[in-house]
């Protein structure tokens, strides 16, 4: 019960209040203790002895009612070890009331009962008597585990709620696609950060503007459809149309789009299709690349069989027209004409990847130094031209002639695009490889020219397209350029902008392999040595006229049709000095495999393989062979006279012809004598299409 106050306190009272009234007023206070929603406790002295407790304190502790008369320290020994007693020492101390809220307390509701966690909000103040003197300590909380724990749960939701919908604006943001959120009126509510990156306009200037701001004009009415399609309920999926960035480019995209009737909204996620639309540009052009091989490749071996009969006869008729000049004329235009043809079925060849490669290896910083000279002849003085090679020793792998023929491809454009004058500059440099590889060798033609714009720039490798005027270019050059350089093992990168020149790298195969340049002897003129040839041609014109030139270079011919029939001569006699086949024959055995038997029965017989059009695979399989060598068709008779003294060895393919014949065939020998020495091999070049 709670304690009669000190005697001052009583004297104060008055005789008019009698001990019953005291004692009714006590009683009236215990009531209202006792019937308290809340806990309290009264703990008198230093030593903080409970002197009242009321029912719900017991509740909530799961104390009873022998804690009364005990010091806080037994009474209450796990709260008062837990922070509960220096509380109390510091009420009882200083008279300061303490509030503490969310306490947490270690309770068993019953005795013998589990321990639980429970929460409570209290607040210790000071009892003092009627002189102000504190003589105990008043505690009186309420129990808060349900508001605690409620409201623990809704933090808790709330923080997985946030940590959700980060994640999915992290998604959101991340998303490679475009996602958009559009009001009832197909205004812009919410959009991810890739919508900066596609439409270069920031989230904040899209928001509140319609879709139809943006959208390219010419697909404004498609768009608008659809657009009115979702809103009323039709997704769509897969609608492709045209948004413009904000520096003025076309961005097309693909959008899928649905309504969400409960936020009255349309959703719409927009893919970047410009570099699908690019991969699809590039297929198309193997595509096309790969129907031009097939083409070209079918129409290759007649045509240039015949051009090779076209180009032999005109030489024959340029030699006899000596004292003509008036039909000598002629027939040379005939013969230019021809050979013209026969660089154009090349250059065909070569921009579908299918024209025959005999790569070597090439010192590039000789092979730029030989080159400039034939440049200096070719570009106009009014341009600039300069070589930076490095001081290392570098070499790649490629085919000599068509190297040429595309490096020079590559000036003549240079030049082309500097009628004024400028500078041209020739680079080797090397570039590493990311798997550890040899790498690339990067032969670059840089100009100081007008450059292309992106769209020429975007279709300047497509087979013939051209920039020039109407039979001033092929368009085939660039291609050309391309498909050998991706036939070599490489590729043809080209770095253009108007107004600020062209840069054109060609990356071939760096190697270590050594360079070497084997001099070439003209044969004696008028020595007559005379070796048999087995020629094997299907082509009855063909075969005639070949027949005349090796005739005319001192050979002595015997000509077969087919492979069977060349195979039974060979086995019939032991005389035949070489083998000269086409390589594509029918008759179920074609050259190389009429080589492979004849090798069984004379296996250092020489053998030269002709071909308008053959497969790679074939031309790599005769480097291996030191008594092989091939020779593309259509050719002159003085490539043949080469292709034979190379064969022959130190055994010179003599000539019987006339005098101007030997003059011809000693030149030409001369001339590539001359280009070999310096790393090159030079053939007709036709200036090609920007």
């Amino acid at each position: 019960m709670i304690p009669p106050p000190p005697p001052a306190l009583q004297a104060a009272s008055g005789p008019a209040r009698t001990s019953r009234q005291l004692r009714d007023e006590l009683r009236q206070i215990r009531e209202l203790f006792d019937q308290a929603p809340g806990c309290m406790t009264v703990f008198v002295g230093p030593a903080h002895v409970v002197q009242m407790a009321n029912p719900a304190y017991f509740a909530l502790s799961g104390l009873t009612p022998d804690i009364i008369g005990k010091p806080a320290r037994e009474a209450l020994r796990r709260g008062y070890a837990n922070g509960f007693g220096p509380l109390l020492d510091a009420v009882y101390a200083t008279g300061e009331p303490r509030v503490c809220r969310n306490a947490k307390l270690s309770v068993t509701r019953y005795p013998g009962g589990p321990d639980e966690v429970a929460y409570a909000d209290f607040i210790l103040q000071p009892l003092r008597d009627a002189d102000g003197r504190q003589y105990g300590v008043l505690c009186q909380g309420h129990e808060v585990t349900n508001q605690k724990l409620a409201t623990d749960e809704l933090r808790a939701s709330r923080q997985r709620l946030k940590a959700t919908l980060d994640g999915v604006q992290a998604m959101f943001d991340s998303s490679h696609d475009v996602i958009c959120v559009f009001d009832a009126n197909g205004c812009f509510k919410h959009v991810n950060r890739h919508a900066e990156e596609l439409w270069g306009y920031r989230p904040d200037e899209l928001i509140g503007r319609s879709y139809v701001d943006f959208v390219h004009p010419d697909d404004l009415a498609t768009t608008t459809e659809a657009g009115e399609r979702v809103a009323a309920g039709a997704p769509t999926k897969n609608f492709l149309n045209r948004y413009v960035h904000k520096d003025g480019t076309v961005v097309p995209l693909m959008w899928s789009a649905v309504r969400s009737e409960s936020q009255d909204s349309i959703i719409g996620i927009a893919r970047d299709m410009r570099e699908h639309m690019a991969a699809e540009e590039k297929l198309r052009q193997a595509q096309k690349l790969e129907v031009i091989g097939r083409v070209t490749g079918g129409i290759a071996h007649d045509f240039n069989n015949l051009l090779t009969v076209v180009i032999g006869s005109n030489e024959a008729l340029v030699e006899a027209l000596d004292s003509c000049p008036e039909l000598q004329v002629v027939a040379n235009l005939a013969l230019d004409a021809a050979e013209r043809g026969a660089e154009l079925v090349s250059r065909l060849l070569a921009s579908a990847r299918s024209q025959p490669l005999a790569p070597q290896a090439v010192d590039c910083a000789k092979y730029l130094d030989g080159l400039l000279p034939i440049l200096r002849r070719t570009i106009s003085c009014a341009i600039d031209i300069a070589v930076e090679t490095p001081d290392e020793d570098l070499r790649c792998m490629a085919d000599l002639t068509q190297l040429t023929s595309a490096m020079l491809n590559l000036c003549i454009n240079a030049r082309d695009a500097m009628p004024g004058g400028g500078r041209l500059t020739l680079r080797a440099e090397r570039q590493g490889a990311s798997d550890g590889g040899a790498g690339f060798v990067v032969l670059s033609v840089d100009d100081t020219g007008e450059g292309m714009s992106p769209q020429t720039l975007a279709r300047a490798l497509e087979p013939f397209f051209t920039t020039k005027p109407a039979g001033q270019g092929s368009g085939l050059g660039l291609s050309m350029v391309h498909g050998f350089a991706g036939q070599s093992g490489g590729r043809l990168e080209i770095d253009s902008e108007l107004g600020r020149g062209t840069c054109m790298r060609l990356y071939l195969p760096r190697t270590s392999q050594i360079a070497v340049a084997a001099p070439v002897t003209p044969p004696p003129v008028g020595q007559v040595q005379v070796r048999h040839v087995l020629l094997v041609e299907d082509d009855d014109l063909l075969r005639d006229q070949v027949r005349r030139q090796l005739t005319s270079l001192g050979c002595r011919v015997t000509t077969q049709r087919n492979g069977h029939d060349a195979l039974r001569r060979l086995h019939a006699e032991n005389d035949i000095d070489l083998l000269m086949t086409d390589i594509v024959m029918p008759g179920g055995l074609n050259g190389r495999q009429l080589a492979d038997q004849a090798r069984q029965l004379y296996p250092r017989l020489p053998i030269l393989f002709t071909s308008g059009h053959t497969d790679e695979p074939t031309i790599a399989a005769l480097r291996m062979d030191s008594e092989a060598a091939f020779l593309g068709k259509p050719y002159r008779r003085g490539e043949l006279a080469l292709k034979l003294t190379g064969l022959f060895g130190d055994r010179p393919v003599g000539t019987a012809a006339s005098g101007a014949s030997a003059r011809a065939t000693a030149a030409i020998i001369a001339e590539n004598s001359a280009s070999t020495s310096m790393g090159l091999e030079i053939t007709s070049v036709m200036p090609a299409a920007r």
